[in-house]
Order: C-alpha cells, then structure tokens, then sequence
C-alpha cells in the first residue's frame, strides 16, 4: 500500500516546510507481528530450554534488489497456508548460531559461514518447523504440516525479521506471499473540514496597458474602469479558479456576484 510519508524539513520564510512523497509500506498489523514474535521466542525457549531474548523489526515491502540480498546463499523453507504462503529464510551465519544454540555451543567467530553438517542440518530443520507453527497469526491456517526446503521465494512481497539476541546473536527472516488489504477507514465528511481557514482572493481584470503609461502615472492618477469589464471578476483559492462573477459595490464595500463555477 502506498502511504504519504514526511521527510525533512525545509525552512520557507516562517514556516517549516516538509517534504512530502508517497511510499510503500506494509499493511501487516503490527499486533499480528507482534503475536508471531512471542510464539517463535515461546518456541525457542522450549527448545533451548533456557531464556530467549528476541527484538522485532517491523514489515517492510523490499525493493526488487532488496530480495536478492535476503535470499542469497540463505536456507529457505516454504509453507502454504490460507491467507498467503510464508517463507523462512536462513542465512547462513543465523542457520549456524542456531545450530550452536540447540548443542549448547558458544558462537565461535570466523566460522559464522560455514556449512552446517547433516546432523546440524536436522537440526535446524526441526528448529525451523517448530518455529513455523507460530506463522498462523501473519498467513492464517496452515494448508497441511509440510515445510518445503526451495531455492527462491519469487513474487514474495512482505518481510520483517526477528533478531534472536540471547541465548545466540541470529536472525530469522520471515517472508510473505502478499501483503493484507487496509481496511477502509471512516471517510471525511464536511464537518470535519468546518474548522480548516481558507483565504480565498477576489480580483477583476481591467485590461491591458502600455507601459509607457503605467511609467507616467503618479501618486492620485485615476485609471479608467469600463462597466463591461466588471464581468471579468475571479474567486480564486491558491491559484487555482474557484467561480466567475461580476464585481461591484454593496452597502459600501466590494462585492462580487457569483455567476457559477469554473
């Protein structure tokens, strides 16, 4: 979903002028999220039978270069469900630090890329469908239990990620299939407009005139107005033409009748 989105700011006389652009943006709750953070830090503890502490990193929509960088060289598992598929994605130092949770190892530094064994490899593989039950609350019902090890996520549009801080440093990317539809909020109506001010401008277009003339007028000079030209009055409001009318005087002040709109 495309949201507007403040950046910095910009200094326009006494004002503070920000720059505004239209952005991407996930609609995945951040309750849901927040619902699948808890139940993968629950699972963990289980399994490593010790405290977890795991921050979260909200949803984002990746660039299609984004993709590219978070699924390369990474261990990948795919799963169906009702509401969208989701996706697992390991890289290799997190499949490792994982691997070295469930033995009870320290992280050793320098073999954060190294290649799991095939008994590691098991082992993270358990990991990762455990962890798979707590998508329910991001994708929905699970269409079987099957956890499907795949090269590439292509046509995957949501991605957040959880940071595993203790017992081990590791990330665990999460990736969905499509991101939900807002849901529509309340409409403004006009009463919640009654209170914004505008300034609209009222001016009336008296024609041409040379400038030799306009460099010979002085202070008092009169300009003459025809009656027809009375008719070429405009209601405008930041440039842009509101209504046409004539222009005239009533009980002592400036008028203008509207004649209908632009």
């Amino acid at each position: 979903m495309k949201s507007l989105v403040f950046g910095s700011s910009l200094r326009e006389s006494h004002k503070r002028v920000h720059n505004a652009r239209f952005e991407e943006r996930s609609s995945l709750p951040t309750s849901a999220v927040c619902v699948v953070a808890s139940g993968v830090r629950e699972t963990l503890s289980a399994l490593l039978r010790t405290s977890v502490t795991l921050s979260l990193y909200e949803p984002t929509i990746p660039a299609t270069p984004a993709w590219s960088a978070i699924v390369r060289e990474a261990q990948i598992y795919r799963l169906h469900a009702r509401k969208a598929d989701a996706a697992i994605v390991l890289r290799p130092p997190d499949a490792v630090a994982l691997a070295a949770a469930v033995f009870g190892e320290p992280q050793v530094a320098g073999c954060a890329n190294r290649a799991l064994s095939p008994i590691e490899r098991e082992v993270v593989d358990r990991v990762v469908r455990a962890i798979a039950r707590s998508l329910a609350a991001v994708c929905g019902t699970r269409e079987n239990e099957e956890v499907e090890n795949v090269r590439q996520i292509d046509g995957f549009v949501t991605y957040f990620e959880l940071q595993l801080e203790a017992p081990v440093a590791a990330r665990i990317g999460i990736a969905l299939s499509s991101d939900p539809s807002p849901e529509p909020g309340r409409q403004l109506t006009l009463e919640d407009l009654s209170q914004v001010e505008l300034v609209p401008v009222a001016s009336l277009d008296l024609g041409t005139v040379e400038a030799e003339t306009i460099a010979r007028l002085s202070l008092g000079a009169l300009l003459p107005v025809v009656a027809l030209n009375l008719h070429r009055a405009t209601l405008q409001l930041h440039g842009r033409t509101l209504a046409r009318g004539v222009c005239g005087v009533r009980n002592g002040r400036y008028a203008l009748t509207l004649q209908g709109d632009d």
